[in-house]
């Protein structure tokens, strides 16, 4: 695996955590609001207001897209950054022996 594409799936699966992280977020926040019964916000991601409507619990909730999408975007950015700061280390075989098989050990070097 040479380094380009280390970061690229790196940054890939960076922008899929992101996307959870912004689901669980959006989730949490509406879930604190309906236990709390008060209004909450995360400036420029999501906010949830509690309330009810003939007799029943209802939640307003009102996600920001941009903020959203800031979120994905930074854990993506930052999870290909880290990529990049670490080296790429592949498999080689070493020359020893294993004693017990006799077959030769693949170490990182």
């Amino acid at each position: 695996m040479n380094k380009t594409t280390k970061i690229v799936g790196a940054a890939l699966g960076g922008t899929a955590g992101g996307v959870a992280l912004a689901f669980l977020i959006c989730a949490a926040t509406a879930i604190i609001a309906i236990f709390t019964d008060n209004s909450v916000v995360l400036l420029g991601v999501f906010s949830a207001i509690p309330g009810t409507e003939n007799g029943a619990i209802s939640l307003e909730f009102t996600p920001n897209m941009i903020g959203i999408a800031v979120v994905v975007a930074l854990c993506g950015v930052g999870s290909g950054v880290l990529a990049a700061r670490t080296p790429v280390r592949s498999l080689r075989l070493s020359g020893e022996k294993d004693e017990s098989s006799g077959r030769k050990i693949w170490r990182r070097k």
